[in-house]
């Protein structure tokens, strides 16, 4: 029996001009319908978002493993704040902060698990045929968590546009349903609610930078499904908040929580005193800004800190087994010697000179795969440059082993036009404690981005 997504790519193919020129208008129509949006660049003219026509699946046996290794890097991520305050230096130097964002971590309180959302992408290895796939865990993030809408809006396109003109009925029944990504978020805003304490018909703040950016703020999206959900939501900026007579308001919205598509960088250093964002402080002071600091740790330096010796107490023995083969060797660009993938001792920038062809190099922090340098791919004089610079720049580029997933064969859409072939893919877990979402991207680009010219994939189960 063939896997659905193949069905799928192959029936496209097959479509005669005039049935496939249909199909292409009848999702693009159903994208402007729901307002599935993407902007090439900031400011840009929105077009319908580039979207996978094949359902990228997930065997549904391997979801457990994937709630376990996100949950190991939820439990570090959460600690990291503390370790950091108490000055360990192997965290600090994985995980460094800039000097405003350092302030505000000092005036938080003690970040907790129900507070952090975060979703770690991993790329899948090895032949469906031969049992269930591996995962690769090659970052994680924390803060403007793009996905939530556009997942959930991309999988109805597929199930009423896509499959009805491809898939019998039957075969539609062999597609298990994915995680609902707008539920999840209110789930987890929810849950911190109850733990905060509020008791009252809950007023959430969505807050996000006021300038344009590139892609398409889903922020929208998310407030409607709040209210769906029957909660007050409003978005704006930190600024925009107020404080009156010990409330918060976002406009005439009492707020008794916050949600920040943004980092505690973009805010600046936090004021001594006086008005400016003093709504913003109270709600920090009481914990009710989502993610809390530990969403400031979405660093890929992190994956050294998960396999290394100091941190292996907070991990069972299957654990720390399940982070060994799934993150690939990953360290922190600077000049010191280091464990090399094999165990032994290594001169890590002399290592990464000789090794290149197996490594790649990337911002500690960003995202969009910006600034990323496939050793296979790059010269010779390129990659010393750029290790020359990692060595200027302390903390801000990592080396990491290249382990690309397996490819698969997809068809996708974009900008009107439709692109056929094997493609590279990056899974997102959604993960908040208790819950586990699924958001994916395919490229034929080993770097995987919308903003690079790959799509939105919509991540099913396969029974």
């Amino acid at each position: 029996m063939r896997p659905i997504d193949h069905l799928v790519t192959t029936r496209i193919a097959r479509l005669d001009p005039r049935a496939r020129r249909a199909l292409f208008r009848a999702v693009e129509d159903a994208e402007r319908a729901v307002a599935l949006f993407h902007r090439h660049r900031a400011g840009g003219r929105p077009v319908p978002h580039p979207i996978a026509l094949t359902p990228f699946l997930v065997p549904r046996p391997l979801m457990p493993t994937l709630a376990r290794l996100a949950d190991c890097i939820h439990r570090l991520q959460t600690r990291a704040p503390a370790l950091y305050q108490a000055g360990d230096a192997g965290l600090r130097a994985a995980c460094p902060l800039s000097q405003a964002t350092a302030r505000w971590l000092a005036l938080g309180g003690r970040p907790v698990p129900w507070a952090l959302m975060i979703r770690p992408d991993v790329g899948l290895t090895g032949d469906r045929g031969q049992g269930l796939p591996r995962p690769v865990l090659f970052e994680t993030n924390a803060t403007a968590l793009a996905g939530l809408y556009n997942h959930t809006a991309g999988a109805a396109i597929l199930r009423h546009e896509v499959f009805p003109r491809l898939l019998s009925a039957r075969e539609r029944r062999r597609l298990g349903e994915p995680p609902d990504l707008l539920a999840l978020t209110v789930r987890w805003v929810l849950r911190a609610a109850r733990r905060l304490g509020c008791r009252r018909r809950l007023g959430v703040a969505f807050l996000e930078e006021a300038a344009p950016v590139a892609g398409y703020s889903e922020i929208p999206r998310l407030i409607r499904a709040f209210a769906a959900a029957g909660l007050r939501a409003a978005q704006g900026t930190p600024e925009d908040l107020r404080l009156r007579r010990g409330e918060v308001y976002l406009g005439d919205m009492r707020v008794d929580l916050a949600y920040r598509d943004l980092a505690y960088d973009d805010l600046g250093p936090p004021p001594a005193r006086g008005r400016r964002l003093a709504g913003f402080r109270a709600l920090l002071a009481r914990g009710a800004v989502l993610p809390d600091f530990a969403g400031e740790f979405a660093h890929k330096g992190l994956l050294e800190r998960l396999t290394a010796p100091a941190h292996a107490r907070l991990f069972r023995p299957a654990e720390r087994r399940l982070l060994a083969a799934c993150i690939p060797w990953t360290r922190v660009l600077s000049a010191r010697f280091t464990d090399g993938p094999d165990g032994r001792r290594v001169d890590l920038p002399e290592y990464a000179r000789r090794r290149r062809a197996a490594l790649l190099i990337k911002p500690n922090l960003g995202s969009s795969g910006e600034g990323i340098l496939l050793g296979c791919e790059t010269p010779a004089a390129r990659w010393e440059a750029r290790l020359a610079r990692a060595l200027r720049e302390p903390g801000r580029w990592v080396v990491q082993e290249r382990r690309p997933g397996a490819r698969r064969p997809m068809v996708y859409l974009r900008d009107g036009a439709a692109y056929a072939g094997a493609c590279y893919s990056s899974l997102g877990l959604f993960y908040a404690p208790g819950d586990l979402g699924l958001h994916c991207r395919v490229s034929r680009a080993p770097i995987v981005n919308v903003a690079r010219g790959g799509a939105l994939a919509c991540a099913f189960l396969a029974r």
